[in-house]
Order: structure tokens, then C-alpha cells, then sequence
């Protein structure tokens, strides 16, 4: 199985079974076998010609020219062509042949003159027409070559005869000389005139300019006059103007600041109003922070005054006991009689004894056991008696 490749230049033509196919450009393929193929170029072609004629007034001439083609239908030129073979060359030569013999003709019936005159509007034309028609003129299956020519033209033309050659160019440098001899001489001669009228001339374009240097020099000095004036006018115009203008400015920023002061006078009062308020609220918040604060200390220094009450209160009751302890201790093993010549001994002890019962008291309340006690202990000038021995 044969692998083709063709390049981004040329065209793949597969045919198989009697069926010619264009695969495109830049492309590869694997061919099954019975399968033929063609590559066929798609780029621009160059076909040159050079050929010797003689013209209508027995000149030779040898021109050179130059067609350049390339291949539009790769289908179409295939079946024309055969490309295996240099089909481009092919190409070539059909279009040399035709060219040359169109031009032939042409040239046999134009004078050596208009064939270098127009090498390129008639004999350029001569080429494209007859290619157009070879490629495009028409068979009984279409009449196309499957290509486009984009430049048919003759390229240069040459006189064969070295002689001849160089005689034209003698007759046409003479040609030049004698043309710029006569205008030379012309030219002298247009000189010369000038000089003989030059005096005149410029006597009369001396006087006519200096008139006319007059009359301008009068014309700028009344144009000055004129436009000092006007300008003047203008620059009063202009000064009344911008007084008006500074006026309606003065009258309209009065305005203006008198709408100002009218539309910010209730607005500056609302604001002093307003912070006369917030001033007045926190003032009053500050006054009742105050008493809050008042109110927190009295708080608290009534709460350390109750503590302390409390404390003087619960002070007796917490030594209530060690005082009974300590009276009993005093007392323990103690015998008091009340009657013969110790009987002041019970008015010695009588005070303490009676001090001891009301700190009794006081300490247990006036239901307490211990206050009954110590009552008892004192009432009626009796005291306790010990037991016997």
C-alpha cells in the first residue's frame, strides 16, 4: 500500500476505477492498491519568449517576453496534461507557440516605430488575447485549460542591425541636439527682446509701483487711523461692558448673600436650638448621674453603718457566753451569807454582781434564761447559799 505526500504547492489527484478525485493540497494519503495518482503544482509558472521579426517597413526587431500562468482546475489540466511527464512543460510551450505566432502577425503589419511605442498597450494586448482564446476560446467539451494567465506582455525589443542601430541612434541624438539648439536660439532670442523692453518695462513698473507704493502707504494710513478708532470704540465698548458685567456681579453676589443669610438664619438657629437642647439633656443626664452616684454612696455608707450595728449588736451576744463563764468562774466555791457581821461584804459584791446581771441581760434579751438567773441572783438582798460541808 503506497503512502503519498504532497506539499502545501501541490495538488493530490487520486483516480481509481475510472474516477479522477482532487485530494487538495498539503496533504497525505495511503493509496489501495489499482490506485494511480498525480501531483500537479499550484504555484506560479513562468513561460519566456524571444523571437526575431521583421516589421512592415523591413526593420528586424528581436523581442522578449514573459507569460506567467498557474493551474486553477488540477482536475481539468490532468485530463490535458500529463503531469507524470513535466506536463508543465507542456503548458509552456503551447503558450510560447501561441504567443509567438499572434505576435508574428502583429509585428509584420506595424512599423519598426509603433512596435517600440507600443510594446506594451498593442503587442501586450496582442499576447492576452490570444491566450484568452487558446485557454478559454472554446472545443466541443468546454475549452478550458484548467489554468489562468496573470501576465502576458513583452518584455523588451531590440534592433537587430548594429548599423541601423546605431544610425536611429545618431538620428535621434541629432534629433536632440537640433531640438535643443533651437531652443537655445529661442531662448536668446526671447532674452534679447526682454532686454530691449526691459528698460521701458521697468520704467513703467517702477512708476506704476511706486504709485501704487503711494497709494497703499495711503490706504495702511487711513486703515491705521480707521482701526485705532475702531478699536478704540471697541476698547469703550468693551470697558462699559465689563462695568455692566461687574455690576450684575456685585448686584447678583448681594443677592445671593442675601439669600444665603435668609436660608442659613433658621437653619443656625434650629442648630443653636438644637444644641442647646442636647446641652440641656446632658446636663440633666449629668445631674442624674449625680444623684445615682449620691445614691450609690449613701448606699453603701448606710450599708457599712448597718454592718457596724450589726456588729456592736451581735458584739454583746457573741460574749455573752465568756462573760457568764467568767462570772461562774469568779463565783465557783464561793459561800455568801447574808445575815450576821459580814453582811457588808453582800453590799461590796452586790454592784458587780448587779452589772454582771444586766450585761446578762442586755446580751440575752429580756426571755433569755441568764438575765432570769442573775435576777434572781440579786432580788431582795438574798444571795446564794453554798451547800454544807
Amino acid at each position: 500500500m503506497p503512502f503519498v505526500k504532497a506539499g502545501p504547492d501541490q495538488y493530490l489527484l487520486v483516480g481509481r476505477k475510472g474516477v479522477l478525485e482532487d485530494r487538495g493540497s498539503a496533504v497525505q494519503a495511503f493509496l489501495l492498491p489499482g490506485t494511480i495518482y498525480v501531483l500537479v503544482p499550484s504555484t506560479k509558472q513562468e513561460a519566456a519568449f524571444e523571437f526575431t521579426q521583421e516589421t512592415r517597413d523591413g526593420i528586424p526587431l528581436r523581442f522578449k517576453g514573459i507569460i506567467v500562468y498557474r493551474v486553477t482546475d488540477p482536475l481539468t489540466a490532468a485530463r490535458l496534461f500529463d503531469f507524470g511527464h513535466d506536463g508543465v512543460a507542456q503548458i509552456t510551450t503551447l503558450l510560447t507557440h501561441i504567443s509567438l505566432g499572434e505576435l508574428r502577425h502583429a509585428v509584420s503589419h506595424m512599423t519598426m516605430v509603433e512596435c517600440i511605442e507600443q510594446r506594451k498597450t498593442t503587442l501586450g494586448g496582442v499576447v492576452e488575447e490570444a491566450l484568452r482564446q487558446a485557454i478559454h476560446g472554446g472545443t466541443g467539451d468546454g475549452g478550458d485549460w484548467g489554468i489562468s494567465v496573470e501576465v502576458g506582455q513583452v518584455a523588451q525589443v531590440f534592433i537587430v542591425d548594429t548599423q541601423l542601430r546605431q544610425q536611429l541612434e545618431a538620428e535621434v541624438r541629432n534629433e536632440i541636439k537640433l531640438k535643443s539648439e533651437q531652443s537655445d536660439l529661442h531662448t536668446r532670442e526671447a532674452v534679447e527682446l526682454a532686454e530691449m523692453g526691459s528698460d521701458d518695462r521697468i520704467q513703467q513698473q517702477k512708476l506704476a509701483t511706486d504709485k501704487e507704493a503711494l497709494r497703499r502707504g495711503e490706504e495702511m494710513e487711513l486703515a491705521a487711523i480707521n482701526r485705532d478708532r475702531r478699536m478704540a470704540a471697541e476698547r469703550l465698548i468693551t470697558e462699559r461692558q465689563s462695568l455692566e458685567v461687574e455690576r450684575e456681579k456685585v448686584g447678583l453676589e448681594m443677592e445671593l448673600e442675601r439669600a444665603r443669610t435668609a436660608t442659613e438664619t433658621p437653619v443656625r438657629l434650629l442648630r443653636i436650638e438644637n444644641e442647646t437642647q442636647i446641652l440641656r439633656n446632658d446636663l440633666e443626664r449629668q445631674r442624674l448621674e449625680n444623684q445615682v452616684k449620691e445614691l450609690e454612696v449613701d448606699t453603701t455608707m448606710l450599708l457599712k453603718r448597718a454592718q457596724e450595728a450589726l456588729r456592736r449588736e451581735m458584739l454583746p451576744i457573741e460574749q455573752a457566753p465568756r462573760i457568764v463563764e467568767a462570772a461562774s468562774k469568779v463565783l465557783q466555791g464561793t459561800q455568801l451569807v447574808a445575815y450576821g457581821q459580814d453582811g457588808h461584804l453582800l453590799d461590796q459584791v452586790g454592784p458587780i454582781l448587779d452589772l454582771v446581771a444586766r450585761a446578762v441581760r442586755t446580751a440575752t434579751g429580756p426571755t433569755g434564761g441568764l438575765g432570769a438567773a442573775g435576777a434572781g441572783t440579786t432580788g431582795a438582798g438574798t444571795a446564794p447559799t453554798a451547800p454544807p460541808a
